[in-house]
Protein backbone atom coordinates (compact mmCIF):
# COMPACT_ATOMS: atom_id res chain seq x y z
CA UNK A 1 0.00 0.00 0.00
CA UNK A 2 1.53 3.11 -1.11
CA UNK A 3 0.48 6.15 0.79
CA UNK A 4 0.56 10.07 -0.79
CA UNK A 5 -0.77 13.50 1.30
CA UNK A 6 -2.30 16.31 -0.16
CA UNK A 7 -2.02 19.14 2.30
CA UNK A 8 -2.36 22.97 1.61
CA UNK A 9 -1.13 26.41 4.29
CA UNK A 10 -5.13 26.89 4.34
CA UNK A 11 -8.40 25.46 3.58
CA UNK A 12 -9.91 26.41 0.52
CA UNK A 13 -7.18 25.32 -1.53
CA UNK A 14 -8.52 23.85 -3.54
CA UNK A 15 -7.07 20.04 -2.24
CA UNK A 16 -10.38 18.10 -2.30
CA UNK A 17 -11.11 19.20 -6.41
CA UNK A 18 -7.38 18.08 -6.74
CA UNK A 19 -7.87 14.80 -5.05
CA UNK A 20 -11.00 14.39 -6.98
CA UNK A 21 -9.65 14.28 -10.25
CA UNK A 22 -6.38 12.59 -9.54
CA UNK A 23 -9.36 9.31 -8.13
CA UNK A 24 -11.11 9.19 -11.20
CA UNK A 25 -7.29 9.06 -13.64
CA UNK A 26 -5.83 6.58 -11.33
CA UNK A 27 -8.87 4.20 -10.81
CA UNK A 28 -9.44 4.80 -14.82
CA UNK A 29 -6.23 2.86 -14.95
CA UNK A 30 -7.36 -0.26 -12.61
CA UNK A 31 -5.88 0.69 -9.29
CA UNK A 32 -7.31 0.46 -6.20
CA UNK A 33 -7.49 3.96 -4.44
CA UNK A 34 -8.88 5.06 -1.01
CA UNK A 35 -9.57 8.88 0.00
CA UNK A 36 -8.79 9.32 3.94
CA UNK A 37 -10.01 12.60 5.14
CA UNK A 38 -9.00 14.77 7.86
CA UNK A 39 -12.14 16.61 9.17
CA UNK A 40 -10.42 19.27 11.49
CA UNK A 41 -13.30 20.90 12.74
CA UNK A 42 -15.48 17.67 13.49
CA UNK A 43 -18.28 16.15 10.72
CA UNK A 44 -21.60 14.64 11.34
CA UNK A 45 -22.07 11.67 9.30
CA UNK A 46 -25.57 10.66 9.75
CA UNK A 47 -28.95 12.66 10.09
CA UNK A 48 -31.19 13.00 13.58
CA UNK A 49 -34.05 10.69 13.48
CA UNK A 50 -32.17 7.78 11.64
CA UNK A 51 -31.19 4.60 12.90
CA UNK A 52 -28.10 4.80 13.20
CA UNK A 53 -28.24 8.76 14.79
CA UNK A 54 -30.57 7.10 17.21
CA UNK A 55 -28.23 4.12 18.17
CA UNK A 56 -24.83 6.68 18.34
CA UNK A 57 -27.86 8.82 20.87
CA UNK A 58 -27.96 6.01 22.50
CA UNK A 59 -24.76 5.23 23.52
CA UNK A 60 -23.16 2.98 21.16
CA UNK A 61 -19.66 3.41 21.05
CA UNK A 62 -19.71 1.63 17.01
CA UNK A 63 -22.39 1.57 14.44
CA UNK A 64 -22.00 0.05 11.24
CA UNK A 65 -24.02 0.53 8.03
CA UNK A 66 -23.89 -2.28 5.76
CA UNK A 67 -25.88 -1.96 2.02
CA UNK A 68 -25.65 -3.86 -0.68
CA UNK A 69 -22.90 -1.95 -2.21
CA UNK A 70 -20.95 -0.11 0.49
CA UNK A 71 -20.18 0.18 4.52
CA UNK A 72 -19.87 2.42 6.72
CA UNK A 73 -18.57 2.36 10.64
CA UNK A 74 -18.66 5.23 12.93
CA UNK A 75 -16.60 4.78 16.17
CA UNK A 76 -16.68 6.98 19.25
CA UNK A 77 -12.83 7.89 20.14
CA UNK A 78 -11.04 9.57 22.59
CA UNK A 79 -7.85 9.89 20.71
CA UNK A 80 -7.21 10.14 17.33
CA UNK A 81 -6.62 7.04 15.57
CA UNK A 82 -2.82 6.37 14.52
CA UNK A 83 -1.83 6.76 11.23
CA UNK A 84 -1.33 2.75 10.89
CA UNK A 85 -4.88 2.39 11.86
CA UNK A 86 -6.56 4.46 9.59
CA UNK A 87 -4.69 2.68 6.76
CA UNK A 88 -6.30 -0.62 8.10
CA UNK A 89 -9.56 0.93 7.80
CA UNK A 90 -8.53 1.85 3.96
CA UNK A 91 -8.94 -1.19 3.33
CA UNK A 92 -7.48 -3.69 0.39
CA UNK A 93 -6.00 -0.03 -1.54
CA UNK A 94 -3.19 0.31 -4.04
CA UNK A 95 -2.83 3.86 -3.15
CA UNK A 96 -4.32 5.31 -0.23
CA UNK A 97 -4.62 9.78 -0.26
CA UNK A 98 -4.75 11.49 2.57
CA UNK A 99 -6.21 14.93 2.65
CA UNK A 100 -5.13 16.88 5.11
CA UNK A 101 -3.09 15.74 8.26
CA UNK A 102 -0.35 17.99 7.66
CA UNK A 103 1.51 17.99 10.98
CA UNK A 104 1.40 14.30 10.24
CA UNK A 105 2.14 13.67 6.78
CA UNK A 106 3.92 11.14 4.09
CA UNK A 107 4.48 11.89 0.69
CA UNK A 108 3.27 15.25 0.60
CA UNK A 109 2.27 17.52 -2.24
CA UNK A 110 1.28 20.78 -1.36
CA UNK A 111 -2.13 22.38 -3.19
CA UNK A 112 -1.52 26.22 -3.36
CA UNK A 113 -3.69 28.51 -4.94
CA UNK A 114 -3.43 32.27 -5.78
CA UNK A 115 -5.38 34.60 -3.09
CA UNK A 116 -6.52 31.59 -0.97
CA UNK A 117 -3.00 29.67 0.30
CA UNK A 118 -0.78 32.83 1.45
CA UNK A 119 2.35 34.93 -0.55
CA UNK A 120 4.29 31.59 -0.95
CA UNK A 121 4.02 27.85 -1.12
CA UNK A 122 4.94 25.97 2.04
CA UNK A 123 7.63 23.60 -0.03
CA UNK A 124 9.87 26.94 -0.38
CA UNK A 125 11.09 26.45 2.74
CA UNK A 126 10.13 22.72 3.57
CA UNK A 127 11.86 20.36 1.56
CA UNK A 128 10.00 17.59 2.97
CA UNK A 129 7.74 18.00 0.12
CA UNK A 130 7.39 15.91 -3.15
CA UNK A 131 5.96 17.87 -5.36
CA UNK A 132 3.59 21.43 -6.06
CA UNK A 133 0.20 21.84 -7.55
CA UNK A 134 -0.26 25.34 -8.47
CA UNK A 135 -2.25 27.68 -10.13
CA UNK A 136 0.92 29.72 -10.70
CA UNK A 137 4.51 29.23 -10.97
CA UNK A 138 7.13 29.17 -7.89
CA UNK A 139 10.69 28.42 -7.61
CA UNK A 140 10.63 25.46 -5.96
CA UNK A 141 13.25 22.64 -5.57
CA UNK A 142 10.55 20.15 -6.01
CA UNK A 143 8.41 19.40 -9.25
CA UNK A 144 5.26 21.96 -9.89
CA UNK A 145 1.85 20.71 -11.52
CA UNK A 146 -0.41 23.08 -12.91
CA UNK A 147 -3.36 23.15 -11.17
CA UNK A 148 -5.38 21.99 -14.17
CA UNK A 149 -3.22 18.94 -14.63
CA UNK A 150 -4.74 16.57 -12.62
CA UNK A 151 -3.25 13.53 -15.37
CA UNK A 152 0.30 15.16 -14.96
CA UNK A 153 0.02 14.63 -10.82
CA UNK A 154 -1.17 11.42 -11.19
CA UNK A 155 1.44 10.16 -13.20
CA UNK A 156 3.90 11.52 -10.89
CA UNK A 157 2.26 9.71 -7.85
CA UNK A 158 2.25 6.64 -10.04
CA UNK A 159 5.80 6.99 -11.02
CA UNK A 160 6.98 8.23 -7.78
CA UNK A 161 5.46 5.76 -5.11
Amino acid sequence: MKIVSFVAATSNSGKTTIIEKVVRILKERGLRVAVIKHASEGFELDRPGKDSWRFREAGADAVVLVGPDRLALMRTIEEGPSMKDLEVLAGNADIVIREGFKNDALNKIEVFRSGVSGRQPLCATDRSFLALVSDRSFAVAVPRFDWNDAAAVADFIATKL
